[in-house]
């Protein structure tokens, strides 16, 4: 996670801990745990200062355009699939939906 603190200092941490209104972080260098408080929506430092957080999950990559070829599948599948699903049958195993050498080319291309 990055710590940018109101003054410009911006830091990287590690998450040590999370709830709805508090964080715990560990600074590289520094002893101390950082502890931040939520206070109507601003993160707040333990000196009262405002601080934003960001997170590396909330990356900024653009998601990998879908396209029609990625969500299509092969018949044979789709025809199996559509049988299970009129057959009401509660589960299902992955080889009985394709002939063994068809399997992996229709699990790479799902989505």
């Amino acid at each position: 996670m990055t710590i940018r603190y109101s003054n410009g200092q911006t830091y990287e941490a590690v998450l040590l801990s999370r709830t709805e209104t508090t964080i715990r972080a560990a600074i590289q260098g520094h002893e101390d745990v950082v502890i931040l408080n939520l206070f109507d929506g601003v993160w707040v430092s333990d000196e009262c200062e405002p601080v934003q957080i960001s997170f590396a999950w909330n990356g900024r990559r653009e998601p990998a355009p879908v396209h029609e070829a990625d969500c299509i599948c092969p018949h044979e599948l789709a025809a199996r699939l559509i049988h299970l699903l009129y057959a009401g049958q509660e589960t299902i195993e992955p080889a009985a939906l394709l002939p063994r050498e068809h399997l992996a080319a229709a699990l790479h291309q799902v989505v």
